[in-house]
């Protein structure tokens, strides 16, 4: 295997050792549980939405809850999917895709999302592709989320 980077990143690759198994276990459980409450939080704060008709400052902290979630989940996640021994297994490959397709098109939506705030309402449109953006990053982190609870990693 040859090292193709130079600098900072070669360093980094040259630092990360092997974590183990029983590690990667723990922090897939770790990132699973984190996301599960991420999907959780999302859920009740709908359900929220739907029953009471004040209940803004209740999904707005559910929401920020369910964000953090999802940032511990995907940290977690990444990190054992980058272990040498894991990286090349296909599924961690179509898991690693599935992150990131949620993480750029929430990143894509955010500079639309506070455009529409403060343009007139005739940029309708706009709403509509931040909610269709939306989707997309919560239909991949779900999709990840599954790719990631079927997968098994090999016991040492």
């Amino acid at each position: 295997m040859s090292r193709t980077g130079s600098g900072a990143t070669a360093r980094r690759e040259e630092l990360r050792e092997p974590l183990g198994m029983p590690t990667l276990l723990l922090w897939r459980r770790i990132g699973l549980a984190a996301g599960a409450g991420a999907v959780l939080c999302v859920l009740t704060g709908l359900a929220l939405l739907v029953i009471r008709e004040e209940a803004g400052p209740a999904v707005g902290l559910l929401l920020l809850v369910a964000f953090v979630c999802a940032l511990v989940c995907l940290g977690f996640l990444q990190r054992t999917w980058q272990d040498p021994a894991v990286a090349e297994d296909p599924r961690v490959v179509r898991a690693r895709s599935w992150s990131t397709a949620a993480t750029v098109s929430w990143c894509v939506a955010v500079l639309p999302g506070l455009a529409a705030r403060v343009l007139p309402e005739s940029f309708e449109w706009l709403r509509w592709l931040v909610l269709a953006l939306g989707a997309v990053a919560v239909a991949a982190f779900l999709g990840m989320l599954v790719l990631t609870a079927r997968w098994r990693l090999p016991r040492a």
